[in-house]
């Protein structure tokens, strides 16, 4: 098995050549920094429609082949649950740090296009595999990241100095006001998700320097946004590809148990709208995120077949659709949002506004918070999102 992860490693990255997910000098440092050294020997898999816990611990040491073929797929893994404090069993409920899944790391480390001895500041270490891979292009030295969970933070220093990147700079703090010590940056790469920009970010970035950073909501994230740093303090920039990221802490959503939504139906109607429309669509899901504040959702299915569930739980609120054979599909609503209503109000404003792609809303970030701006100019949503700062809560 010596040389098994070789072999792996080659593997994912020919499949990623294929698919166009990766070129040059990106595909050269994920071959030479091998993932396998930086994911801790437990980690998670959802085993869907488990009981109560549904995230599993896989032990390397119990199953080293499929630990090892996990690591080298193109898939997030999951590498701890409930903040560190899993259940007596050892499964969990709630990914709480993750890597991400390695096409997505190769998208964004290209958006960044960070060059040779350019100065990095990287929010949420995680494992510390992707920090590895800037050092690995930029110089070690010239990388900092930062991770809010000491335990978290300690296993990727571990693994840093391990594999040769010694000189990166881990940082144990809040990710969200950023490391002014090591300002000014050349570029910010975020590997949490944020509802918006922390302006800490954008002053501590060099003018005509590159922030790049997945945006969520509870909803659908929009996906990661590459913003550049003008002269006069703000940020601009539009949506790239999708991507769904754990946020950080000082933002994160607990994920939501539906057995927690008890209240009776309120009101009972139908629709002809099938549920994709509003879900699978990214473009729809996106605008609908921008409009409705609070409200995520599941889709429970066999086949084709399935309910639809919205959920707001700052007001309690839910609204369900049932797909059957043939429309019209049966809605209920409870609580004092009509969640329903929302969200297809939501899809026709994005329908009457010409069906925009998730590309053509502009993000831009002053001092006084993030816009998300149309192809008129006008917001998608009234004021601003107002970046969520707290000093040590965020991952």
């Amino acid at each position: 098995m010596t040389d098994q992860p070789e072999v792996l490693s080659r593997r994912l990255l020919d499949d990623l050549a294929r698919q166009g997910e990766i070129t040059g000098s990106w595909a050269a440092a994920l071959h030479t920094v091998p993932r396998h050294h930086f994911i801790p020997d437990v980690i998670y898999r959802h085993e869907r429609g488990r009981p109560g816990n549904d995230l599993v611990p896989l032990h390397r040491a119990d199953e080293p082949e499929h630990w090892l073929d996990l690591v080298y797929s193109d898939v997030p893994i999951n590498t701890q649950v409930d903040d560190g404090n899993p259940s007596m069993d050892g499964t969990g409920f709630e990914v709480t740090s993750s890597s991400s899944q390695p096409s997505v790391v190769a998208g964004m480390l290209a958006e960044l296009d960070a060059q040779p001895g350019e100065r990095v500041l990287e929010i949420g270490t995680g494992t510390g595999w992707n920090a590895a891979l800037l050092a690995h292009i930029v110089g070690a030295g010239n990388v900092t990241t930062i991770e809010i969970d000491p335990a978290v933070a300690a296993h990727a220093r571990a693994a840093l100095d391990a594999t040769g990147y010694g000189g990166v700079t881990v940082v144990v703090g809040d990710g969200a006001v950023g490391w002014p010590n090591g300002a000014p940056y050349d570029r910010v790469l975020s590997t949490v998700g944020v509802a918006a920009i922390p302006y800490a970010w954008v002053e501590q970035t060099k003018p005509g320097g590159r922030i790049v950073a997945p945006l969520t909501d509870s909803y659908r994230s929009p996906g990661v946004v590459m913003l550049t740093r003008h002269d006069d303090g703000t940020a601009s920039g539009r949506l790239a590809g999708p991507a769904a990221f754990m946020a950080l802490r000082g933002q994160r959503e607990p994920r939501v148990r539906g057995a927690d939504f008890v209240d009776p139906p309120e009101v009972k109607a139908t629709t002809e709208l099938h549920p994709h429309h509003l879900t699978a669509n990214r473009a729809a899901a996106v605008a609908i995120g921008l409009r409705v504040a609070g409200v995520c959702w599941s889709w429970q299915s066999v086949g084709d077949l399935g309910t639809l569930w919205l959920y707001a739980p700052g007001s309690r609120s839910w609204a369900s659709l049932q797909v059957l054979e043939q429309p019209p599909y049966a809605v209920e609503q409870a609580g004092p949002r009509r969640l329903w209503d929302e969200v297809t109000d939501a899809y026709e404003w994005w329908l009457d506004a010409g069906e925009p792609g998730a590309d053509a809303w502009l993000v831009t970030v002053d001092r006084h918070g993030q816009q998300t701006l149309g192809r008129d100019g006008r917001p998608s949503c009234q004021g601003r999102t107002q970046p969520m700062i707290v000093v040590g809560s965020a991952r």
